[in-house]
């Protein structure tokens, strides 16, 4: 009897290994891990070039209306909602300042107010058992628009904002460019920056990027080298910023990139990565910023150009997209696409300017437009620019807004001297 059922047992066990092992090979097939990488990479590069006519970057100042009821639904309306239907295909959204953001993390600290302490209430939808960038994500999918998340990656608000300024910096004083009062000629006079020299920042900001990536279902993630555009301490000074430098700030990428695939094969979906940076290689470099090395090393996705200023023709940097087969967008911000004739004027007066500069950049093949600091989701303009058809026709030949060269010279010394446009 003992034999027998030892023969039963053995004959079990066989089974459910024969069982187990048929399931695992299935398992295997179907689970996403089981994609070669070569097959990721090529999922990648499909979703990288899928049509965005608009991005919109939401810089996360959704919810400081007052005397209106705290709800989802409320947070939404303020920006995104009218977005339905209209040529945005992509929202980058921002959550905050380094650091401190509206979602909730064990890596980061929650922001509960706006700038100089002013009423901003997106954290309180944490009460309600969600958060700003889980309903955005939410929305964005529902209306087929892709979610990303955008980090500042050194906003430096919170060098003239006390309240700005998130309780890491405050423990880590050494890890900032200066102190309080700290005068400095280039960089922006950026005190509170963040050095990206020092690899316990460079630790950080990855962490940051990976907490959001491992718990978020982001299409992506913008890596925001405009907000501000000051990474290593020589440039505070006036002093060159070395290859070096470009060395640490490539690692750091390189670190990103890995960490993006390793999340995007688990769940079987790429994770892209946006980056948006100064529209001439050399003056990114004099930052940094080897942007052209990281498309070459196969290390981003997606780039959007111009910020603060507008350095190079349009078809220069459509070029190096096609060279290393990335798209390339053009960002038109609120802050360089103002009217010379009233530059306090509201975005809004400034709507011929922004559909010159939309009609340029689109004539000159970009992959679509990035709008940074246009904020009222009903505005024509996010149902007009993604498409020279539906573009008003121009009135006559239209001049490109370059910006301020002290502006240029401000955040790097010599950085004027990059300008390849007409004044």
């Amino acid at each position: 009897m003992k034999r027998n059922f030892g023969f039963i047992n053995v004959t079990t066990a066989l089974t459910l290994v024969f069982a187990l092992t048929t399931l695992i090979t299935h398992a295997q097939a179907q689970d996403p891990q089981g994609m070669t990488i070569e097959q990721y990479r090529a999922a990648r590069k499909e979703a990288a070039h899928k049509q965005r006519r608009i991005i919109m970057n939401n810089d996360g100042n959704d919810a400081r209306t007052k005397d209106q009821e705290h709800t989802v639904d409320n947070f939404l309306m303020n920006r995104s909602t009218p977005l339905a239907g209209s040529q945005v295909d992509a929202i980058f959204y921002c959550t905050g300042v380094f650091n401190l953001y509206t979602q909730p993390s064990t890596e980061t600290e929650l922001r509960g107010h706006g700038d100089k302490e002013s009423l901003d209430w997106a954290w309180e939808l944490t009460k309600l058992g969600t958060d700003s960038l889980t309903e955005i994500i939410k929305f964005a999918h529902a209306n087929k628009m892709e979610a990303f998340w955008s980090m500042r990656m050194n906003d430096t608000h919170d060098s003239g904002d006390n309240a700005l300024l998130c309780k890491w910096k405050q423990d880590h004083p050494d890890y900032l460019m200066g102190k309080k009062g700290d005068k400095f000629p280039h960089g922006g006079g950026r005190w509170s920056a963040v050095n990206y020299g020092l690899p316990e920042v460079r630790d950080k900001v990855f962490r940051i990027l990976a907490d959001v990536c491992t718990r978020y279902d982001v299409d992506g993630l913008e890596l925001d080298f405009f907000r501000h555009p000051v990474y290593f301490k020589p440039q505070m000074t006036g002093e060159p910023v070395t290859q070096e430098h470009c060395d640490m700030m490539t690692e750091l990428i390189r670190r990103v990139r890995v960490m993006t695939e390793d999340v995007g094969k688990k769940r079987g979906r790429p994770v892209l990565i946006s980056i948006r940076v100064p529209d001439s290689l050399g003056y990114a470099q004099g930052i940094g910023l080897d942007w052209e090395r990281w498309l070459k090393e196969d290390l981003v996705d997606i780039v959007s150009l111009s910020g603060y200023f507008h350095l190079e023709p349009w078809e220069n940097m459509v070029a190096i997209g096609k060279k290393y087969d990335a798209p390339v967008y053009a960002c038109l911000s609120g802050s360089r696409v103002v009217s010379p004739s009233n530059p306090e004027g509201g975005r809004e007066d400034a709507k011929p300017l922004w559909r010159g500069e939309a009609r340029a950049a689109l004539e000159a093949g970009v992959s679509g437009i990035y709008t940074f600091n246009l904020f009222s989701p009903k505005s024509e303009l996010f149902r007009e620019m993604g498409s020279l058809d539906t573009l008003p026709k121009a009135d006559g030949p239209y001049k490109q807004i370059t910006g301020d060269p002290k502006t240029m010279e401000r955040w790097l010394k010599g950085g004027s001297g990059f300008l390849k446009l007409p004044l």
